[in-house]
């Protein structure tokens, strides 16, 4: 059964003698990510044995990768993420906290040249990617769906020098990575098996190889999204503090500096998603591109508002 069919991939799930299992295929832009998923998933259990804790790095575990055409089919693993699970602060900790201890697991232990297509993207790189994009669109014929008018570029090369002036002043205290790039809730399955609820992330389509800092911020920008309120400052100051804890016993750094660099990363989240969108657009037909274009403007949209 088909249970979702977009350009940027294709999921369905067939019923089986032990339950339901789980198919996707890949747009080719976002081919890398089934590979990457069947990595991601055996430094995790690796690191988590090695600790004892098999509850601690939550991947999905793919039952079979075919890497080449992109394709991948996993177990059923429950539901995910619920509204209430979002606006309940305890909730939010453990994701947190599960995030970081996922990335430090597999910091420096992923290779961007095994998995094709994942884009690099340094911070200070991000400027030069809204540029381009920005004069590439302006330049479209007027009925493409993308085409954007000239205040648009106006204002994109105006954040760009913004984003050109704050990505100077990051450290090196953190290595690029894999960004995931999309820890939206109902990416995350929500595991309560055992009584106590151990999140299991999935959907790394849209990783980039770029600050892994940024993944914490499309995370709480989701979870104000799926509220339709802003997170009090001291839920998200709690927050940010759990996430560079862990970070902190990972990282010989001040903490000082880790804390002023997950404040400038995070003028990059519309950045990333746009990125990562540009990578689908070329295998869009004319249909799907006119449904979606509001996607990648909303991102180019979201850039252009930094100040």
């Amino acid at each position: 059964m088909t249970y979702r069919a977009r350009f940027w991939s294709v999921v369905r799930c067939y019923p089986t003698a032990d339950g339901l299992v789980w198919f996707k295929e890949n747009n080719p832009g976002h081919r890398f990510e089934a590979g990457l998923v069947a990595a991601l998933s055996e430094l995790a259990e690796s690191s988590a044995a090695r600790l004892g804790d098999l509850a601690s790095y939550g991947v999905i575990v793919p039952l079979a990768v075919d890497r080449e055409r992109g394709r991948m089919l996993t177990d059923d693993c429950g539901p995910t993420l619920t509204h209430a699970d979002v606006e309940d602060q305890p909730t939010r900790r453990i994701v947190v906290q599960a995030l970081a201890r996922l990335q430090c697991a597999v910091l420096g232990r992923i290779e961007p040249e095994d998995h094709p297509g994942m884009i690099e993207l340094p911070p200070t790189s991000a400027g030069n990617h809204v540029r381009a994009i920005a004069r590439e669109w302006s330049t479209l014929q007027p009925i493409h769906p993308l085409r954007t008018e000239p205040d648009v570029l106006v204002r994109a090369e105006r954040a760009a020098d913004v984003l050109d002036q704050r990505t100077a002043s990051l450290s090196d205290s953190v290595p690029l990575d894999v960004e995931f790039n999309d820890v939206y809730p109902a990416n995350i399955f929500a595991d309560r098996s055992t009584g106590v609820l151990r999140p299991r992330f999935f959907d790394f389509g849209n990783a980039l190889w770029a600050h892994p800092f940024v993944t914490l911020h499309g995370f709480l920008d989701a979870v104000v999204e799926w509220n339709c309120a802003p997170l009090s400052h001291e839920d998200r100051e709690e927050l940010l503090d759990i996430y560079l804890a862990v970070w902190r016993e990972r990282l010989d750094a001040d903490p000082a500096v880790l804390r002023r660099d997950l404040d400038v990363t995070e003028a990059l989240v519309g950045v990333h998603r746009l990125v990562s969108w540009s990578r689908l657009i070329p295998y869009a037909d004319e249909l799907e591109l006119r449904t979606r274009a509001e996607i990648p403007l909303k991102y180019l949209a979201t850039t252009c508002a930094i100040r």
